[in-house]
């Protein structure tokens, strides 16, 4: 609007001076008039340059403004969304919270009814280690009496060591005593073989003999 203005003001200026001096100064006035338009209209050129410059900025600008605008409008979308989500983990929470505080008094229920437990557990733990006390007594004479059988044992088996020694001897005895046996019936099969084939020669001979001897009766 202003270069506008300056164009109506301009014009009106140059009517008003050509009226005022004529033909001879029109031509001078004329060409001042027409060099200051053209200066002026650079001027304005490079002023609507500029102002396009700036209106394509300014686009630019806005275009970038209304890409933020839209991520933004979409980033509150997102944030509505997760508001909701938020809310529903929420009643989950407070639902779980409840059943939190149900288990809680169950578990302190539980609690007391293990603590009652424990006293009578208690109990039976001193019981038990009375009990323990008297066997470990028990234990310990039985450890004496097994010291004095281990004595007695040693003893046994001095004694069991002189009997294997002379059931050794006696062995050895044996062994003698079934080697001569042996020795015996080898001489005694001997000697019956011997007396069988003298048995066998002389009742040959008796069964030659025309008027048997009395010993062959025997035969």
């Amino acid at each position: 609007m202003s270069a506008i203005g300056r164009r109506i003001n301009l014009g009106l200026v140059v009517f008003v001076v050509l009226s005022m001096v004529g033909t001879g100064g029109t031509t001078v006035l004329y060409q001042d008039s027409a060099s200051e338009l053209r200066s002026q209209n650079q001027e304005l050129r490079q002023e609507n340059a500029e102002l396009r410059g700036n209106l394509d900025d300014t686009r630019s600008e806005l275009e970038s403004t209304q890409t933020r605008v839209d991520e933004l409008q979409e980033q509150l979308e997102t944030r509505s969304e997760d508001v909701d989500q938020v809310a529903t983990n929420l009643n989950q929470t407070e639902s779980q919270l409840n059943a939190t505080e149900s288990q809680l008094a169950e578990t302190r229920q539980s609690l007391r009814q293990s603590e009652g437990r424990v006293d009578e557990l208690e109990g039976t733990v001193d019981d038990l280690r009375d009990e323990r006390d008297t066997l470990e007594d028990e234990v310990d004479d039985l450890e004496t009496t097994i010291g004095d059988l281990e004595a007695d044992n040693e003893e046994l088996e001095d004694e069991r060591n002189e009997l294997e020694e002379q059931v050794s001897d006696l062995q050895d005895d044996i062994d003698s005593l079934e080697s001569r046996i042996d020795t015996l019936e080898s001489e005694i099969n001997e000697l019956e073989n011997q007396n069988e084939a003298l048995r066998d020669d002389i009742e040959t001979i008796c069964n030659r003999m025309e008027t048997p001897d009395p010993t062959c009766e025997d035969y």
